[in-house]
């Protein structure tokens, strides 16, 4: 949801005297007094000056009123009866009194000048001569003038840049100075103390030896105690390290500076040194103080890994704070505390050699359980698109520049929840991040990270292709392709993999051939009869499905990937669809497109369209009848308009595939104006990614844009169409790639054009351990800074002496969770209904920021709908709100899908209440939230800390109930349950390898498989996978157990959805006990029950 639009006050009185006066004139055209206006006051006053220095010295200064020649012709005519010589100007008086003006050689005399004339001395004598000397106000005035007035405005001019730099906030003469903001100890408006803070009961206990040594140091000093100089508040986001260390300033009543890490860091080398320094000196001159430096991992990561190498800006500013904290004396009393983009963001990952454009959120939530967060997690064998520095020989090694992209491996990933993030507006683009997430920006010095929040229009992105004007001359860097490329694509293997089981079994008995082993013995294992065995190994016979005997074309094994294959590809995913054979559909006009398609099938295939249709007039079908061949463009291509895609291994594939692929793609869904500009339509907004990715990729600058085709459109005289988005990606005509126009190349550079926070409610992901700290994402590749986490902060920095204490913040318990909200409750009426109690047992693993977000949410809700109360109503409504994203009341389900859903939510709720060790249901709901359909809300009755292994296996089972009872019940699975499959997945894996709950494997934990660094072999890698195989079909078995057992009691559930929408746990319970079961209930209420905990082991 946008922010409403802020409307400027009118008139309004400045500090409570009389309204601001409105402004007039050119003043109020430039926007109000501003750096640019005044600045344009100040030349406009030296323009006035230098007019009116002119017009005086016009009206001061004698006019030539006659030339030398003219004067000494006069003399020797005797007409002049005297001249006064004043400096060079002559007054002359004529016989009749006329007076004129002349001008003589100022480094001659005058008679000397005449006498160059032909003027004699009789001539001369005549003539009365009297010499001036010059003073007086007109005299100085003209001398100095030219002199002094430039030379005092431009001291003027210094002068009033100094003050308006300043003024205006640019600070242009203090980059060294501290940016730290101040909380005076007396200001009581700002000042937090442990009261303040509910919960962190042991974090607080460990802050108050700080709070004691800063208000009485000398008894730690007598006994020869030293107190920490630095502590790290370590945490989950949101946990309240921020707010405990303003505490503990507060307590102790000493001076608060609080400074962001990214703070220290500029484009200018020595700054965030400087910074650094200036900090400490403001703290030590107003000791006993606190020093707070949040995120300080923008600037205390591991050194020799940054972008600058081992030499960087950031790594000399973590040097001059190891050096500022090795400085303190005992008694100097100065204590050290320390404290990422949204899901829908693109990015290019390289996992097991093969290439993804997805949204982050759809690559990271898969190493992470339905609701976990706040955790790090290690993965293995997984790149993303990152890039290289530019090798130069420049003498300032600190900067870097930008060679070119290339994969990075990354070390782990990260998600968290947030309330809010900055959307950041450019040309070309839009992406969100959070404020404390970095972002590259270029310029004269190279690149440099920016936090988003300190962005500000015109900064200059980083993004694919990077254009770089350096030395006169245009430098295009995409990304570095390999020099060879040789792929060959097996032709039959989707076809032979449509059923694994069929595959294995077939292989497993023919793996078996003159091994002694029985037929009965192979027969038993692989579940088909003796008969069927025997003629698997002692005859030519196979399955049918793998049979090749009944197919009517002959294909090759395998075929290589050529430009020619890649202008086929990119003909059917243009024009193309498959089923059971493989469809071109063309306009019947398009013979040139209709020749190419055979000619290139029967060249890579060998073979010729088994039939040529037109079911229009307008249209032609070129059909070929073979399933190997459907099955092999839907493998590399996709199926259905809306899914198909580039084939992943064009990613690593050389310029002319591309540039092939293109040309087929374009022919099919393809326009060229007259003026050689090129777009490319699509229904799908993935494949338009795709495209404008590698084309960047390749160095052609592009843009993406999207429209609604209205309904009733019909493609080559076919069915009318309902409406529709789609896409168009487009190129300049000098950016074509299929056919560039000479001319000088247009570039759409990525300058920020606004910055906006918005509120946000879901996850943020990040990448972890990039080398160069790099990895691009957005619709538009933009190069976005990745993140390290607190646990691989320098050693140096970690050691005694310096930051030697930990203090860990845990999310609060239950007991905490309701003291948080009493303290967010204080200003907000409530009404008589509210029961904090019930919100913090409902809200389990909720960090207080999440539960300042819920009573905000409340609040606002209540404002919403007039009211001056918040009840408990709009207190349950936010908490769905926090954990699940806005309901998407737009998102309209069809009856199918809506009966579809209310039966996948069904079999969750229904799984969880009959199996002992899950949570309990609370609510379940169809009404779509954030990217569900609908939701079944589980929690816990209390807090735990460990989970058991029947804990696991009963929350498995719940979780598949949805899958289950859709497959029962409709014969048929969806997409639906597509993320419950990663969650169980990512758990049993978990439960073999970390937490030892295999029985076969034992109480091994093992570690993560990496290239060049495999803890175990591939054989106890295939246990490992049996394992988890063998956990999942237990629990779905027992989840389609309860279902089967209790069907009349999930078609009842599903009943009162379909009618309902939403269904709360009273009336749940009463559904369970009309049919037979009974509900979960509280320890002290007289059922005993195993509630699974929040968090894991």
């Amino acid at each position: 949801m946008s922010p409403a639009p802020i409307k400027k006050p009118k008139n309004k009185p400045i500090n409570g005297g009389k309204p601001a006066p409105k402004q007039r004139g050119w003043r109020a055209m430039l926007g109000g007094p501003s750096f640019f206006g005044n600045l344009l006051t100040t030349v406009l006053i030296f323009m006035l000056l230098m007019s009116s220095y002119s017009l005086v010295q016009s009206f001061m200064k004698p006019d030539i009123d006659v030339p030398l020649s003219v004067v000494a012709a006069d003399v020797a005519e005797g007409k002049i009866k005297s001249i006064s010589v004043k400096g060079d100007s002559l007054d002359l008086v004529y016989s009749d009194d006329t007076k004129k003006v002349s001008r003589k050689d100022p480094s001659a005399g005058l008679p000397e000048t005449l006498a160059t004339y032909g003027v004699t001395p009789v001539q001369l004598a005549k003539v009365s001569i009297t010499i001036e000397g010059q003073s007086g106000f007109e005299f100085w005035f003209l001398t100095l003038a030219p002199i002094l007035l430039p030379l005092l405005f431009i001291v003027f001019i210094f002068w009033f840049l100094s003050r308006q730099v300043r003024g205006a906030g640019m600070q242009a003469f203090s980059f060294g100075q501290s940016k730290a903001r101040v909380i005076d100890p007396a200001d009581s408006s700002q000042r937090v103390t442990f009261d303040d803070v509910a919960g962190a009961r042991e974090a607080k206990e460990e802050l108050l030896e700080i709070v004691d040594f800063l208000k009485s140091p000398k008894k730690f000093l007598d006994i020869g105690a030293r107190i920490p100089k630095g502590i790290i508040l370590m945490g989950a986001p949101g946990t309240g390290k921020t707010l405990l260390a303003r505490a503990v300033a507060g307590e102790a009543g000493v001076p608060f500076f609080s400074i962001s890490g990214s703070e220290f860091v500029e484009m200018f080398v020595g700054v965030g040194a400087s910074r650094v320094r200036d900090l400490f000196q403001m703290a030590k001159k107003a000791a006993p103080a606190i020093i707070f430096v949040d995120e300080i991992d923008a600037v205390g990561r591991v050194r020799g890994a940054g972008v600058g190498g081992g030499n960087d800006e950031r790594e000399q500013t973590l040097n001059q704070i190891l050096v500022e904290m090795d400085g303190f004396e005992p008694t100097e009393k100065v204590v050290v505390m320390a404290a990422s983009v949204t899901g829908d963001t693109p990015v290019l990952v390289r996992r097991n050699n093969k290439h993804e454009l997805r949204p982050i959120g759809e690559i990271i939530d898969r190493y992470y359980a339905s609701d976990e967060d706040g955790v790090e997690k290690e993965t293995s064998g997984l790149d993303v698109l990152g890039f290289e520095k530019k090798t130069s020989e420049y003498r300032h090694k600190a900067r870097s520049y930008f060679g070119n992209s290339a994969f990075k491996r990354v070390r782990s990933v990260f998600r968290h929840r947030v309330s809010e993030v900055y959307e950041i507006e450019y040309q070309g683009g839009v992406m969100r991040a959070t404020g404390n997430h970095s972002v590259f920006v270029t310029g004269q010095q190279g690149l440099a990270t920016k936090a988003v929040s300190e962005l500000t229009k015109g900064d200059k992105l980083v993004s694919l292709p990077h254009i770089a004007n350096r030395t006169g001359e245009r430098s295009v860097r995409g990304h570095k392709f390999p020099e060879s490329f040789s792929l060959f694509l097996p032709v039959y293997l989707a076809f032979e993999n449509r059923d694994p089981m069929v595959v294995f079994a077939y292989l497993f008995a023919r793996s078996f051939v003159g091994n002694g082993v029985s037929q009965s013995t192979i027969a038993q294992t692989i579940g088909y009869s003796k008969r069927t065995v025997g003629l698997w190994q002692n005859t030519e016979r196979m399955p049918r499905l793998l049979s090749r005997a009944s197919l009517k074309h002959k294909l090759p094994e395998t075929v290589e990937v050529t430009p020619n294959l890649m202008r086929l590809f990119g003909y059917y995913v243009a024009e193309g669809y498959s089923r059971k054979e493989v469809d071109f559909c063309f306009n019947a006009n398009e013979t040139e497109y209709h020749k190419d398609v055979m000619t290139l099938m029967e060249g890579i295939f060998g073979i010729r369209p088994d039939a040529i249709r037109n079911t229009t007039p307008r249209a032609m079908n070129i059909i070929y009848y073979s399933k190997p061949l459907a099955g092999f463009f839907e493998e590399h291509c996709g199926k259905g308009s809306h899914n198909k895609h580039i084939p992943e291994f064009l990613f690593n594939a050389p310029r002319e595939h591309f540039i092939e692929f293109l040309r087929g793609y374009f022919n099919g869904d393809g326009h060229k104006d007259k003026r050689g500009r090129i777009e490319l339509t699509t229904v799908s907004k993935h494949l338009a990614t795709e495209i404008l990715w590698l084309a960047k990729m390749h160095g052609h600058q592009g843009y993406i844009h999207s429209f609604t085709v209205k309904a009733g459109r019909r493609i080559n005289g076919g069915k009318p169409l309902p409406a529709t988005v789609a896409w168009r990606v487009g190129f300049g005509k000098t950016q074509n790639p299929l056919d560039p126009v000479p001319g000088k190349e247009s570039v759409l550079r990525p300058i920020v054009k606004q910055v906006r926070r918005i509120p946000y409610s879901g996850f943020v992901y990040d990448f972890c351990g990039c080398e160069n700290e790099a990895f691009f994402g957005g619709t538009s590749p933009t190069l976005l800074h990745n993140t390290n986490r607190p646990d691989v902060l320098d050693p140096a920095l970690l050691r005694p002496g310096r930051f030697d204490r930990r203090v860990t913040i845990d999310l609060p318990d239950r007991r905490d969770r309701e003291e948080i909200l009493q303290i967010h409750a204080r200003k907000k009426p409530l009404g008589p209904d509210v029961a904090l109690t019930v919100i913090a047992e409902r809200t389990p693993g909720f960090s207080g920021a999440e539960l300042y977000s819920l009573m905000n949410e409340g609040a606002i809700l209540a404002a919403r709908e007039n009211r001056t109360e918040v009840t408990q109503y709009d207190l349950i409504r936010s908490i769905e709100k926090v954990m699940l994203g806005p309901e998407r009341k737009s998102h309209l389900l069809s009856k199918k899908e809506k009966e579809l859903t209310a039966y996948h939510e069904a079999g969750h709720a229904l799984v969880s209440s009959v199996l002992p060790n899950a949570d309990p249901v609370h609510k379940i709901s169809v009404i779509s939230r954030g990217r569900a359909a609908g939701y079944t809300l589980k929690l816990p009755f209390e807090d735990k800390k460990m989970q058991s292994k029947k804990q696991f296996l009963d929350d498995i089972a719940a979780t598949l109930g949805g899958y289950v009872a859709e497959e029962m019940l409709f014969g048929d699975v969806t997409t639906g349950p597509s993320n419950d499959l990663m969650v169980i997945t990512a758990l049993a894996r978990e439960m073999v390898t970390r937490y030892g709950m295999s029985e076969k494997m034992g109480p091994i934990a093992f570690g993560e498989r990496q290239l060049g660094n495999e803890p175990y072999s591939e054989h106890v890698a295939m246990q490992i996978d049996a394992e988890v195989s063998r956990i999942i079909d237990e629990a779905k078995a027992k989840a389609k157990k309860v279902i089967t057992e209790n069907r009349t009691a999930l078609d009842a559930i599903a009943k009162e959805l379909i009618e309902k929408e939403t269904v709360e746990r009273a009336e749940f319970e009463k559904i369970l006990i009309a049919n037979g079961i009974t509900p979960k209930k509280r320890e002290e209420e007289g059922v005993i029950i195993a509630p699974i905990a929040p968090t894991q082991l």
